[in-house]
């Protein structure tokens, strides 16, 4: 036993002795009876990670994988890309259109830009500050201001767009007067009559366009007002009011988000706020003022054609043009002045106590006499004669009535 004992401890340190990696890595077991080594890992390398030093783990079965989501389209726009026209040199002698007022008529001046894009002869130059109004004079006052402008630009017409920032109260000397008070309407007028006579000193021919409805119904009460103000205070000055609260309303008068455009396409003509416009609406804005400015006047009824059926049209140039009135080319041609109208009575001349009788056609052709009557059964012979009833069988006749003999019956 003490021999068996020897040669197991001969063993052991023998097999202790020749293993070359630590114990905690091979295991007490694994030292004294061998088995497959380790093999160490590189310097550099994790000890832990798999195929360091180990057999890489194996993988467990993938499940299907998940149906990949579909890529997110980019929001389309609400309406198509409006194309932008490049502005075209303008010639130095072009007349000069000043466009002042407050953020909507900025953009009526841009939608009057691309209408006179490609026409060298009208520059349009916008002056007009968003923020302004006739209320927030200190601000900025376009009566006081306006002289210098007019001096700096010289522009042969202005355009006035202004009254969208006036839905405040007016700040006076004997206090806040509130919006639509009697205070507020009186002193509003007095703004406007004051601006007007600035408009007017300048000696340039105005434009003012009116105020289009807004989504909310008190906001387009307001600017009903103004229009009425506005309108009676410019024609009594001598200015061309334009009014554009139809093309921009319903059938019932009140604000559409959308309606026909410069093209008669249905598209979004105002923003989402219910006050501003889009690039459809700005250019549609400007086809209201476009008319008078390539007319060349913007005096009252500088557009409007002499004759009451006619219409005014601006073609491709951009000059207007008078169209009509319609007439069918297969009816005959007007009378000429002073010629009776048919079934009227002649009319008796100058000096003398009864007309002439007109001369007879039928006179004319036969020499003076009447027509023979045309022979019987002639086409031309249209007396009407009723034909005998043809009576067959034996009759009688009792104080000139026929009388048929009675039917025999079958």
């Amino acid at each position: 036993m003490r021999r068996l004992a020897g040669y197991l401890l001969v063993v052991l340190l023998a097999a202790l002795t020749a293993s070359p990696a630590p114990a905690q890595s091979r295991g007490f077991f694994g030292g004294l009876f061998g088995g497959e080594r380790e093999v160490a890992p590189p310097p550099g390398a994790i000890a832990n990670a798999p195929g360091a030093g180990r057999a890489p783990p194996q993988q467990r079965p993938t499940q299907p994988q998940r149906r990949k989501a579909a890529p997110v389209r980019p929001a389309q726009p609400a309406e198509p890309s409006f194309p932008v026209a490049e502005i075209a040199p303008k010639n130095d002698d072009a007349k000069k259109v000043l466009v002042i007022g407050d953020f909507v008529a900025s953009g009526l001046a841009w939608g009057l830009d691309q209408a006179f894009a490609d026409d060298p002869t009208h520059r349009v130059l916008d002056r007009s500050d968003g923020s302004s109004g006739l209320v927030r004079d200190d601000h900025y006052d376009w009566t006081a201001s306006l002289p210098d402008l007019v001096s700096e630009v010289a522009p042969d017409m202005i355009v006035v767009m202004i009254g969208i920032n006036d839905r405040q109260a007016i700040r006076a000397a004997a206090g806040s007067l509130p919006l639509r008070s009697d205070a507020w309407d009186a002193a509003y007028a007095e703004r406007v009559d004051r601006f007007v006579a600035a408009l007017k000193a300048t000696g340039r021919p105005v434009i003012w366009v009116g105020e289009p409805p807004l989504r909310s119904a008190d906001g387009s009460a307001d600017m009903a007002f103004l229009n009425t103000l506005f309108k009676e205070k410019a024609e009594a000055a001598g200015m061309r009011f334009v009014d554009v609260w139809d093309g921009f309303a319903g059938e019932d008068g009140k604000f559409v988000l959308r309606g026909p455009d410069m093209d008669g396409q249905v598209r979004q003509l105002r923003s989402g706020d219910g006050i501003n416009f889009t690039k459809s609406g700005r250019r549609k804005l400007a086809f209201y003022v476009e008319r008078d400015l390539g007319n060349g006047s913007a005096g009252p009824g500088a557009a409007q054609p002499l004759n009451p059926s006619a219409t005014v049209e601006i073609g491709a140039d951009g000059k207007p043009r008078l169209v009509g009135p319609v007439m069918s080319l297969t009816d005959p041609p007007p009378p000429a002045p002073g010629t009776p109208l048919a079934g009227a009575a002649p009319m008796p001349l100058a000096g003398a106590e009864s007309a002439p009788p007109l001369p007879d056609p039928v006179a004319a052709l036969t020499g003076g006499s009447a027509l023979p009557p045309p022979p019987a059964g002639r086409a031309d012979d249209f007396t009407w004669r009723p034909p005998a009833p043809a009576i067959t069988g034996a009759t009688s006749a009792v104080d000139g009535i026929v009388i048929l003999p009675a039917a025999t019956p079958r």
